[in-house]
């Protein structure tokens, strides 16, 4: 057998990196263009949610629509598909309205795929991001009538779920809680961001990998035949080791637990570790764009030192492809 050929690159993938630029680095004039862009484009498919939910089932990564995952539903967002890290970091722009037309339409997938399901037991994975959900929810998904893939860590949106499941007439659910320490999952971010240009602001990740184990604790007096319980520990590796029902809430509680701001400070201090790595290492690198957007979501008196530390490596970076004569 031939060996399978590596996939094309995607063009964003093709602008060197030391050259890509964060949203945020856009002057007014370009973010205000890339806003309304996105939000006509959202609002087109609110208007016609049908087509566009038949369109998210033919991608690939949804198990025909059965999975529901809300950064997939952005990718039929053609201006963020051109530059995912720009697309993902203008939803989070207050002064876009595109992401109020992907949440109606993602309560239509919601609805969709529960429909479909048609009673079958539903599966939900939760957790800190990079945790390995999505992951999971592809391996295990086609065991269920549907998979839902977010980090569900707000008790009031969890509890919300489950009773909305309920009344589709779903009456075994399967909740799954991925744990992984924030200092492994920072490097899965990271990695991430390389293959799909989407990254994680660092306050939001440290806000989920906190809040995640007091919300699967919460939902104790819910176990029993009509809601399995499973706590996953996922390494660096990726490999897990998972435990059911009580043992799995006995697991979660004996778990070292943080304050938010006691993660925040762990991701944080991991976060510039990195950058100083990569101002010493020809070898290590991040995604320009990534990193900038990264650095705005920093302390105030940790992101003056991400800033430098971004300016030494790129003119590194320009040092080492000059003194190369091939450029960087």
């Amino acid at each position: 057998m031939s060996p399978r050929p590596f996939p094309r690159p995607h063009p964003w993938q093709q602008v060197p990196w030391q050259e890509r630029r964060s949203y945020w680095e856009l002057d007014e004039t370009g973010r205000h263009a890339l806003c309304g862009a996105l939000e006509a484009e959202a609002a087109g498919l609110a208007r016609q949610a049908d087509r566009a939910l038949d369109d998210y089932a033919a991608r690939p990564g949804t198990l025909e629509g059965q999975l529901v995952n809300g950064d997939v539903l952005a990718t039929l967002l053609p201006s963020l598909r051109r530059n995912p890290t720009q697309g993902y970091e203008a939803l989070e722009d207050p002064a876009g309205r595109a992401a109020v037309h992907l949440n109606a339409l993602g309560k239509r997938l919601r609805d969709r795929a529960l429909a479909r399901a048609q009673g079958e037991p539903v599966i939900i994975f939760m957790g800190g991001q990079a945790t390995g959900k999505t992951t999971g929810a592809l391996a295990m998904g086609p065991a269920f009538g549907a998979v839902f893939d977010a980090p569900h860590t707000e008790p009031e949106g969890v509890a919300f779920l489950l009773d909305r499941i309920h009344r589709a007439g779903c009456g075994e659910i399967h909740l799954a809680y991925m744990d992984r320490d924030p200092e492994s999952a920072l490097k899965a971010m990271l990695a991430r961001s390389e293959r799909e240009g989407r990254y994680v602001p660092l306050d939001r990740l440290a806000r989920a990998h906190a809040g995640a184990p007091a919300t699967f604790l919460g939902l104790a007096p819910r176990l029993g035949p009509s809601l399995q319980l499973y706590h996953v520990r996922v390494d660096e590796e990726g490999a897990d080791r998972m435990t059911e029902g009580q043992e799995a809430l006995a697991s979660v509680r004996a778990r070292p637990r943080s304050a938010e701001s006691v993660v925040a400070y762990q991701i944080q201090t991991a976060y510039l570790s990195l950058l100083r790595t990569q101002t010493h290492d020809p070898q290590a690198w991040y995604p320009r764009d990534v990193l900038a957007g990264l650095n705005r979501t920093l302390d105030g008196w940790r992101r003056s030192e991400a800033d430098h530390l971004l300016r030494r490596f790129y003119e590194a970076v320009a040092q080492r492809g000059a003194e190369g004569g091939a450029g960087a």
